[in-house]
């Protein structure tokens, strides 16, 4: 009977309010008699089921989302498996019947052998509700009376020590709560964005109200100098003190805080004055009457303090380790902040390197080769935006260089064994010209992932001077060679030409006239030859003198229009306004000349050379545009080359000396060619006044 049940069976099933147990694994254990009354439901009805299913069943509504039901069950198992106690919620209940209560849920965590087991105790808010029952609950109060009458006052006794107990617990868990609630929205409001000295006042705020302190401060340590920068101080500390100099940046430690920092230790003292850890306070200092403070400390380093003082009671071990438990978020917080920074600052500088760089760099994804990132570079070289390599658009450029167009997947296999590439590409811009490259691929971790970077340079600039000088080069072979025995192959011809004028005025050498005449012209044929060759010689002297291109061009035009005349061909002049500069006339006149014959003979009769000059830039320039049918692109790279020609009569010297004859006059030689024709202009630097 009443002596043989326990006295916590009593106080759960005589508690005005509803109270229920619930396992490690989230089933119902207890569901007292007011529960029952206040739900509806009956204890055989809920017990051993998981209390999420319960909580979704007393939701008011039809049928209830999935989408809640595992809502409640993650926070119901998330506070199982932490220990937790959830928030104090009231909330709008749907008994079987369709009434609706307003009810008032307070939940605790109880640690076991096996974890955590959740209490909770439920309270009918809903108005009314509340009379009724405690009427009812003494009623069944006085039928018991006559039952247990027999101890009643030994168990009378015991149950006003536990509700005594009881009203203890309702107030730990209370302060409790209000502790995780603190602590949780601290934590919550630490992970967003904000500074170390908004974070600090943020933590010193919380940690005021929680100890009921009247002061206190937080600060960190300057990593840079090791010094405590107290930036809170000027909310309420600043103005009631009167120290002189003061300031919020301590360089030496020499109170109470001073000590946990250099020990980096806690310290609680409700005597400070008498405290054999305590320097003193200096003149002007407010009156210090009690004192915690704890270290903020993260992986052994120190990175803060928080310290409080004069709470209108003393400070107990409880406040301490409240104070503790902030410090260690607050460390948490600062490091993060820190890195953070530190993060930002190298993305920075990474991608201002990055982007500064004078090479094209492209970030390839090492499983898929998709392009993840380009630099300004690469934008500027291949001809696309940053947003065209977003990899949600594919991550395609739309002008890739040949091994990330066709061969990417080649390419990604070779660099993932580890060992770096270099190769050279060829490029097709969109004018149709040709952009040699060099690419340089490495294997790289670049956010977390397995990436490949390639490094691509532009070097057609550097191929084309490579080219120059390999012609120049065979340009001084051929003029030393020229320099060399040039003169002594021409006497000897001179002289043969000499003696077959001579025999050809003989009488009886006349039926040989038409032979001799053939060989004296090949002769000159050949002398002609050997004058070209002789201009390829390196150390021929110059002869400048300050005149103008079209004063030249004028000069030459009868001669000009005389062979096109004789082909059948037009000539067009435009001659534009240029300075005077420095020239050799007799070798510009062999430029001139060479270059509109070489047009002349590239057109077929009616084709019309047109012959141009104007100022480019910092150059002068004089251009020969033929109609012909173009240069062969294999032909291209070997136009200039000495003895190098397309034509059956052709010695391959004339451009060739064109090219010697620009090299001596510092000037360059460019070619266009399509189906339509040729163009070759020749650029003269004009003085940097000009």
């Amino acid at each position: 009977m009443i002596d043989q049940r326990s006295v916590h069976t009593i106080i759960l099933e005589q508690s005005y309010d509803g109270i229920a147990l619930v396992d490690e694994q989230g089933r119902f254990l207890e569901w007292n008699r007011s529960l029952e009354y206040i739900t509806g439901l009956k204890r055989s009805e809920v017990q051993g089921r998981p209390c999420w299913a319960v909580a979704s069943q007393l939701l008011p509504g039809g049928a209830k989302p999935m989408a809640t039901y595992e809502r409640l069950k993650t926070a119901v198992l998330s506070l199982l498996e932490t220990g937790e106690s959830p928030s104090r919620v009231e909330a709008v209940i749907q008994a079987p019947d369709g009434t609706r209560k307003l009810i008032c849920v307070t939940s605790f965590s109880i640690k076991t052998a096996q974890g955590y087991m959740l209490g909770m105790i439920v309270r009918d808010s809903t108005n009314g509700n509340l009379l009724e029952e405690e009427l009812q609950q003494l009623d069944q109060s006085e039928k018991l009376v006559p039952r247990c009458m027999v101890g009643y006052e030994k168990v009378n006794r015991q149950f006003q020590l536990e509700i005594a107990k009881r009203k203890q617990v309702e107030q730990a868990l209370s302060r409790q709560l209000e502790i995780s609630l603190a602590i949780t929205g601290l934590s919550r409001k630490l992970l967003s964005p904000a500074t170390i000295e908004d974070i600090s006042d943020l933590v010193l705020e919380h940690a005021k109200h929680l100890t009921g302190s009247k002061y206190g401060y937080v600060g960190y340590i300057e990593p840079e100098t090791g010094y405590l920068v107290c930036c809170t101080m000027t909310r309420d500390i600043w103005d009631k003190c009167e120290i002189e100099g003061k300031d919020i940046v301590y360089k030496r430690f020499g109170d109470l805080g001073g000590w946990v920092v250099r020990n980096e230790k806690s310290l609680l003292t409700n005597s400070p004055a008498t405290d054999p850890r305590s320097a003193g306070t200096p003149p002007g200092h407010i009156p210090i009457e009690r004192v915690i403070s704890a270290p903020a400390i993260f992986n052994e380093s120190l990175v803060g303090i928080i310290t409080l003082a004069n709470s209108p009671r003393a400070y107990r071990e409880q406040d301490l380790a409240l104070i503790e438990r902030l410090a260690d978020l607050y460390a948490i917080a600062v490091h993060r902040k820190r890195s953070e920074d530190a993060l930002r600052i190298s993305e920075a500088n990474y991608r201002a390197i990055f982007d500064g760089a004078d090479d094209a760099i492209l970030v390839h994804d090492l499983q898929t080769g998709i392009v993840t990132d380009v630099n300004q570079k690469a934008c500027q070289m291949f001809g696309c935006r940053l947003q065209e390599c977003n990899p949600k658009r594919g991550g395609r450029l739309i002008n890739l260089p040949q091994y990330a167009r066709d061969s990417v997947g080649k390419w990604m296999t070779e660099v993932a064994k580890g060992e770096p590439l270099l190769f050279e590409s060829t490029l097709k811009e969109q004018d149709g010209a040709s952009l040699s490259i060099e690419v340089s691929l490495k294997q790289a971790v670049i956010g977390g992932k397995e990436s490949a970077v390639a490094i691509v340079r532009d070097i057609t600039r550097r191929r084309q001077l490579e080219r120059e000088m390999l012609r120049l080069d065979r340009l001084h072979l051929v003029g030393e060679m020229a320099a060399s025995f040039g003169h002594e192959i021409r006497n000897p011809m001179t002289s043969v030409r000499g003696l077959l004028q001579v025999l050809g005025d003989k009488p009886e050498c006349l039926q040989y006239k038409e032979i001799i005449d053939l060989m004296i012209g090949e002769l000159d044929r050949a002398n002609s030859i050997i004058q070209e060759f002789l201009s390829l010689a390196k150390d021929r002297a110059v002869d400048l003198k300050v005149q103008n291109m079209n004063s030249i061009l004028e000069a030459v035009f009868p001669l000009i229009m005389s062979d096109a005349l004789l082909q059948e061909k037009y000539i067009e002049v435009e001659l534009g306004d240029v300075p005077a500069l420095p020239f050799d006339e007799k070798e510009i006149r062999q430029v001139i000349l060479n270059l509109v014959r070489n047009g002349l003979e590239a057109m077929p009769p009616r084709g019309c050379l047109t012959i141009r000059t104007f100022t480019e830039g910092n150059e002068v320039v004089l251009s020969v545009r033929d109609q012909g049918t173009g240069i062969e692109p294999d032909n291209i790279e070997k136009i200039g080359n000495p003895f190098f020609t397309t034509k059956e009569q052709g010695t391959g010297l004339g451009l060739a000396v064109c090219y010697s004859i620009a090299a001596r006059h510092g000037a360059t030689i460019r070619i266009e060619t399509g189906s339509g024709g040729s163009t070759f202009f020749f650029g003269f630097p004009r003085p940097d006044n000009g």
